[in-house]
């Protein structure tokens, strides 16, 4: 017995360690993690380096640049680390922190003195003559007697002196030059060099001439200088602001990425982008076409810019879920009358002639349409005169119409077989005049656009106009669902601005003759501009809108009003670039946590991009770039971000 209970407690005591082993297991899987603040300094000055790499050695990835306090911070970390610390200009170092504990360290980095070393204006003239020569480091104040000009790529660290005097780059070479050490120029700096790209963080008393570079390739560290730029298609990146920036005429097209610190003025004398520009005091835009971000506290100048991030998404309101109208079993919608009047053909011989357009067969997944007219004499359907579609892309009749005769449309094939559409009643003229010129001046289907119609009718016999006075006017909202027409109240005229009491509705135009002087009718939709025949449009709300958060596989979409979403099939994007031009499929949309106004965007977004375009429409919104009260000829339907 005792035997066995002593079996018993082992077994026992072996389950109870299994446990332990199994719980020990999961606790040291678990490891805790630790933040590490890495401070990166100028050696001689203590002076906060931006931009510098904090990396992890041996981690894919692990890296962090300093911010503009000199800060770079990493996460989730234990164990004993191996950092590297580099800089554009300065010696890297490498430092060992073990993580036990959250860690702030302070690295100092000393300016690289890897070059030809210069003391007078002597030396600096033959190590520029000598083409060996990739870097310049001067090891005392120099005062030169003429402009400095330096016609080939060579890296020049001033390693905390002052070269007073102009100098000037000059060379076509696609190469990268650094203008590094933290000294000053007491003069001004010109660059010529179409190919290279420059990384400037000198401090330059007089002006920084950027006369032409390669193309996003400037990259400003130094706070406080005055820069001038005149190279077109350009990129400058600024990390620490400046005092001045003036893009002149020369430099269309160009873009201005603020990072960090504050632009005191800035002069817009030709087109520019602008991110990061709510950190620019005063902003001077003498020129259209100039783009910003975000507002400037100050905005001056001759012209008017366009700011993307106008608003905060979800201030304009909500737009109410549109609840469209049901049509009837078995039917679909689409059909209307374009123009009745009379016609000949190389005869003095006239015509009841009734133009009718409709959605293809093909855009309803169907073959082909039979039109069908309604025999009073037993109320009955049967095919009108033997008329129907020539091809599935077919989208209007046009027919011979001697009394006053319901229609319709029967499909043939595909889903809808035998389904029937909305009906529209032809009624005949007997006054041979004929519409010669017909159309809608506007812009698009928004809310708030003001459009104007005209229609002119000559007569058959000599082609001469008819007067106007013989036409009456009207505006109907038409439902796209069903193609019931709502006569507008007051609407009479030829002009019209659509009202929120349009949203979700077609609008047409009807010019009605008098019957005597001019027969039938003519009928346009509002939102048909450029087109013959056209389809019911809804009109739609503005939705003021801009991008942001572009990723590889996502952006967010921002709306200034709430909606209650927005499907894939609703969204078009193009990308456009040197060597790219497509459309992008839209995978899944879902609104940002907690919003209405936000929506994220899975969309795969290829590299070498350099614009995408969206439109959104939904039932009764669509999202713009401007609304009509913004200065701008017409609502701009697309929404545009510029990589």
């Amino acid at each position: 017995m005792k035997r066995s209970h002593r079996l018993a407690q082992w077994m026992l005591l072996l389950l109870v360690i299994s446990l332990l082993s199994g719980c020990l297991d999961g606790i040291l899987n678990n490891k805790k993690t630790y933040k590490l603040t890495v401070t990166v300094l100028e050696e001689a000055t203590d002076n906060p380096i931006q931009g510098a790499v904090v990396e992890i050695v041996g981690k894919v990835g692990a890296h962090q640049e300093t911010d503009k306090d000199g800060k770079a911070n990493l996460v989730g970390l234990s164990e004993t680390l191996e950092l590297n610390i580099e800089a554009p200009g300065y010696l890297p170092q490498s430092k060992s922190v073990v993580m036990n504990k959250d860690q702030s360290i302070v690295v100092k980095l000393a300016i690289n003195a890897t070059g030809t070393v210069v003391a007078t204006p002597e030396q600096l003239a033959q190590v520029i003559a000598d083409e060996e020569v990739e870097s310049i480091v001067l090891a005392s104040d120099l005062v030169l007697n003429e402009m400095l000009v330096i016609n080939r790529p060579v890296d020049l660290n001033l390693s905390n002196k002052t070269l007073k005097g102009d100098v000037k780059y000059s060379f076509d070479d696609a190469e990268t030059i650094e203008l590094s050490g933290t000294g000053k120029i007491q003069g001004n700096l010109t660059v010529n060099a179409p190919n290279a790209t420059v990384t400037n963080r000198l401090s330059v008393t007089e002006f920084v001439n950027i006369e032409e570079v390669a193309s996003s390739t400037w990259n400003e560290y130094a706070s406080g200088n005055k820069l001038v730029v005149l190279a077109p298609e350009i990129q400058v990146n600024i990390y620490n602001g400046a005092e001045s920036i003036r893009f002149g005429l020369e430099s269309w097209n160009a873009k201005l990425k603020i990072h960090g610190g504050t632009v005191q003025s800035l002069v817009a004398e030709s087109q520019v982008r602008v991110w990061g520009a709510d950190k620019i005091q005063v902003a001077e835009v003498n020129a259209p076409h100039v783009t910003f971000d975000l507002s400037p506290q100050e905005i001056q100048g001759d012209f008017s810019p366009t700011i993307i991030m106008s608003f905060v998404p979800g201030t304009g309101g909500t737009i109410p879920a549109w609840i469209p109208s049901t049509a009837d079993p078995e039917t679909f919608a689409g059909l209307y009358i374009q123009r009745q009047q009379r016609w000949s053909h190389f005869s003095s011989v006239t015509y009841p002639e009734v133009d009718m357009y409709f959605p293809s067969p093909a855009s309803l997944d169907g073959d082909s349409y039979v039109l069908q007219y309604f025999d009073k004499t037993d109320s009955t359907w049967k095919q009108y005169d033997e008329v129907e579609t020539s091809s599935s892309l077919s989208e209007n009749f046009s027919i011979t119409c001697w009394e006053e005769t319901r229609l319709r449309l029967l499909m043939v094939g595909g889903p809808l077989n035998n389904y029937v559409s909305n009906e529209v009643v032809a009624k005949a003229t007997n006054v041979d005049t004929y519409f010669s010129a017909w159309g809608i001046i506007g812009t698009s289907q928004y809310v708030g656009e003001t459009v104007n119609a005209y229609a002119f009718a000559k007569s058959l016999s000599d082609g001469t106009e008819v007067d106007e006075e013989y036409f009456t006017y009207q505006w109907f909202r038409v439902d796209p669902v069903t193609m019931e027409f709502e006569a507008i109240p007051g609407a009479t005229t030829t002009q019209y601005t659509t009202q929120d009491e349009d949203a979700g509705k077609a609008v047409i135009f009807r010019a009605t003759g008098d019957d005597e002087n001019i027969g039938g009718y003519i009928q346009i939709w509002a939102a048909s501009v450029g087109m013959i025949g056209s389809a019911a449009r809804p009109t739609l709300i503005p939705n003021k809108a801009y991008i942001s958060d572009v990723g590889p596989n996502s952006l967010v979409l921002n709306l200034h009003k709430n909606v209650s979403g927005l499907e894939p099939e609703e969204v078009e994007i193009w990308v456009y670039g040197a060597e790219i031009s497509e459309q992008l499929p839209v995978k899944n949309i879902e609104f940002v946590a907690g919003s209405k106004s936000q929506l994220i965007l899975e969309v795969d977004i290829p590299n070498d991009v350099e614009s995408l375009w969206l439109t959104a429409k939904s039932t009764n919104w669509g999202a713009v770039s401007n609304y009509p009260n913004d200065g701008a000829p017409y609502i701009m339907d697309s929404i545009i971000y510029t990589f």
